[in-house]
């Protein structure tokens, strides 16, 4: 579905500072909490990212004990992930910096840091938020695939602990920060307070790692790391009763490289994603099926132009698999071929799937037929996957609309020509979730992989709080 709805104006009041407003946050609040003031949360930045997030909501409804609400929303880190979750109609809060914070940001260090220093601070101030608001939160980062809800798999009593934490399962000793749930209280208001502060203040500019910096303020494994140890002031209030949970093993922590197309197909390829992603045996989908990966780019540009003018008049209720062009997408995948990040920034992925979907084990037992394509057929009663032959596709189509065939050309970006053995094709910077990688990977952990712990790796470059 290409997105040519809301619109949010950034003028006259309406602008994105209002979902980062206490307000707006209040009354996400009192609208996706349940009955006992539990919600749920992710957070989400970055294009690539943010285009997967119908998923996750998705993910939510299906396991929640409500169907008409699944307790939950989206944290965005930055604008397109506020605009991607409001035209999808995904409840989301903005956790922005206030603009004087950002004006000191005027080194090369803090600009490459920016990303990470959004994350942390999107965990530990919009939780600290919420307990302030009297609400408890299940915060859960995207690579985290639940299978039941979790919320039914609290430590009980649950009002005896303030903050109970996913772990690394003997792996190392620290706690891990992709899922927590942090119930409101004196001690967790105090305590999540603190650990934001102490991120505003202090997380730039120290190669800090969010789940060190919570580890070490929890007393736990860091406390003896001395990059961490001066945090430690006997004034902080670390009184906190928490805990390491296991939430009864109904979650995959799907960890990548940073990729999000390589975290989603891996969840993808094990039948993790939602049941509107893999569909069912009465799923609708069409495609055609192309093995020459040496067909010109104009010719791919007017077949994908034809596919999608189908789906958008004859075809509506139907998912478009996109075409291979490949008659190996082990050795030509098509995220060499084409740019699919901005494929799918028109285009969504909630109507799109990508050519290896077809060999998906969960999408073996869809039916599928070959025939050739006929204007004269509605095929809206017929289920399961078409495949229509490549000579029977009309590439003459008119657009639906004028403005139909300036996003075709916006969105189709092809690496040319795709090589065996290539590489990802983009053509536009790297998201938050690559650039993390790039520049924290084994970011002082001596843990294996990363047995090359240095020093310099998580030192302050100042370190104020010991003045």
């Amino acid at each position: 579905m290409i997105i040519v709805s809301e619109e949010i104006s950034i003028s006259n009041g309406d602008s994105f500072s209002r979902y980062a407003s206490d307000n707006h946050l209040r009354a996400l609040l009192r609208q996706q909490a349940n009955s006992r003031h539990q919600v749920i949360a992710t957070i989400v930045g970055g294009d690539s990212y943010s285009l997967f997030i119908w998923d996750w909501y998705e993910r939510m409804f299906e396991v929640s004990n409500n169907t008409n609400n699944c307790h939950c929303f989206v944290i965005a880190m930055d604008e397109i992930a506020v605009i991607l979750a409001v035209k999808r109609g995904i409840p989301v809060y903005y956790s922005a910096f206030p603009f004087n914070q950002q004006l000191k940001w005027i080194n090369t260090i803090e600009v490459r840091q920016h990303s990470l220093y959004r994350v942390g601070h999107a965990k530990f101030d919009t939780s600290a938020r919420i307990v302030r608001m009297g609400y408890s939160i299940m915060l859960s980062e995207l690579d985290v695939f639940w299978t039941k809800s979790l919320l039914n798999y609290l430590k009980q009593p649950t009002d005896v602990y303030d903050l109970q934490i996913s772990h690394h399962y003997g792996s190392h000793p620290r706690v891990n920060i992709g899922l927590f749930y942090v119930r409101s209280s004196n001690a967790s208001i105090s305590f999540f307070s603190y650990v934001a502060e102490f991120w505003v203040r202090y997380g730039k500019g120290g190669y800090l790692s969010d789940q060190r910096v919570l580890d070490a303020l929890l007393n736990n494994y860091d406390r003896i790391d001395k990059t961490y140890l001066k945090a430690m002031k006997p004034s902080t209030p670390l009184i906190l009763n928490w805990t390491t949970c296991g939430f009864g093993n109904h979650f995959s922590h799907f960890m990548t490289d940073g990729s999000a197309f390589v975290l989603f197909n891996k969840a993808a390829k094990f039948g993790k994603r939602s049941k509107t992603f893999h569909g069912e045996k009465k799923s609708k989908y069409f495609t055609v099926q192309v093995n020459n990966r040496n067909m010109s780019i104009s010719q791919r540009n007017l077949l994908v132009r034809a596919l999608l003018i189908l789906q958008h008049t004859k075809l509506q209720d139907r998912t478009l698999v996109l075409p291979a062009f490949s008659s190996d997408l082990t050795i030509t995948p098509i995220t060499y071929q084409l740019d699919i990040k901005k494929f799918l920034l028109y285009w969504s992925e909630e109507r799109i799937r990508l050519p290896d979907y077809l060999l998906l084990n969960s999408t073996q037992s869809i039916l599928s037929r070959t025939l050739p394509y006929s204007s004269e057929k509605a095929y809206t009663d017929t289920n399961g996957i078409l495949k229509f032959t490549l000579g029977s596709i009309p590439l003459d189509l008119p657009a639906p609309y004028p403005q139909f065939d300036v996003y075709v050309r916006d969105s189709l970006l092809w690496c040319s020509p795709p090589t065996v053995g290539g590489v990802w094709c983009l053509h536009h910077p790297r998201d938050y979730g690559a650039t993390m990688e790039i520049l924290f990977s084994c970011r002082g952990d001596p843990y294996p992989p990363c047995a090359n712990k240095t020093e310099k790796n998580e030192q302050f470059l100042e370190r104020p709080y010991e003045h």
